[in-house]
């Protein structure tokens, strides 16, 4: 075996320093598998948010126009604006019994206002079969539950959609 100097062990060193130095930058530098599922995460998450945020857009609008339409109101008669609320709550009431039967005589147009997921059943477990980008503009041919029905003209195969997922269009 050969003697190492004091040079020899200085030099083996730096050579070791170097080597940790270049190990600690390559880790740097790589991206990471958790990382990028990190970010993925927050993307998503992102998302969400700004759906969210669309979604309490469109309520605000909805909610302005029906204060300007009771401020328009104000100046009426109190028998009269009790016989409006009453047609007003019926028109409701007869919408909302058209849009609950399982299938319709002809379609109606809802509109997305989210990224919305197309299920095969009506049954959040079932298989997903696409995804309605949000604004997108669908057609529904029937509804059960808290799900909406859908068929695309395209030729894809039906499925359904989350009610809260969509609103009718006027």
């Amino acid at each position: 075996m050969v003697p190492i100097g004091k040079k020899g062990w200085i030099s083996l060193g730096v050579i070791a320093f170097a080597l940790v130095a270049l190990l600690a930058l390559w880790d740097f530098w790589t991206p990471n598998d958790g990382n990028s599922f990190a970010l993925r995460e927050q993307e998503e998450k992102i998302r969400e948010i700004e759906d969210r945020v669309a979604r309490l857009q469109k309520q605000l609008e909805e909610n302005s126009e029906q204060i300007a339409r009771l401020q328009g109101r104000s100046d009426e008669t109190p028998r009269a604006r009790q016989s409006s609320r009453r047609n007003e709550n019926f028109s409701r009431r007869a919408e909302t019994r058209v849009t609950d039967q399982i299938s319709s005589p002809e379609p109606r147009f809802y509109e997305t206002v989210r990224n919305t997921a197309v299920f095969e059943e009506p049954s959040a477990s079932s298989r997903k079969v696409a995804t309605i980008p949000n604004g997108s503009k669908v057609r529904v041919v029937g509804s059960t539950g808290d799900w909406l029905e859908v068929r695309s003209k395209q030729g894809r195969p039906p499925g359904f959609i989350r009610r809260d997922d969509a609103v009718l269009m006027r």
